[in-house]
């Protein structure tokens, strides 16, 4: 990797809170279904409202996952922020720090890295694919001026919970 012109991070898109939504609004429909079913008093309108509610959060999602940065790519000139939508970038002249941050646990090692930028308005963070090499290949890559700071936490004893 000596002389690369760029520096790639993949960032996993996993939407949780759409999920849980989605898993309240669903529980919802099932208790009104069983309602119905026994014959208990049931308003249509009970089941266009979580359906409805339903439906609004998956909508929500679907609009939110093309917006959520997919990759972020570090060349000399420039730091570009992907997403299904359009890509975003912000000059190089802008970046102030990055930040990169392994975690793990003792039974599976490193797993994720962390990376945070601070630009002159704003500081985003982003949860990457592990790579072990990032911090090094920033260092490398941009001027040195842009601050990188890398840290390995300790490894964790992993939940049982």
């Amino acid at each position: 990797m000596g002389t690369e012109q760029s520096v790639r991070c993949k960032v996993p898109y996993y939407a949780p809170v759409v999920v849980g939504f989605s898993l309240v609004w669903l529980g919802g429909l099932v208790v009104l279904g069983f309602r119905w079913l026994r014959h208990d008093p049931t308003h249509p309108g009970e089941f266009l409202l979580v359906g409805g509610l339903l439906t609004l959060t998956v909508c929500i999602g679907l609009l939110r996952r093309r917006s959520v940065v997919r990759a972020v790519e570090f060349t000399k000139a420039q730091v570009r922020l992907e997403s299904r939508a359009g890509v975003r970038t912000v000059p190089i002249a802008d970046l102030r720090a990055v930040g990169v941050e392994h975690t793990g646990t003792t039974v599976d090692g490193y797993v994720s890295t962390s990376l945070r930028l601070d630009w002159r308005d704003e500081s985003r963070s982003f949860d990457c694919s592990h790579d072990p090499t990032l911090g090094e290949a920033l260092v490398r890559l941009l001027p040195s001026r842009v601050t990188v700071e890398e840290r390995w936490d300790e490894l964790q004893e992993p939940s049982t919970g």
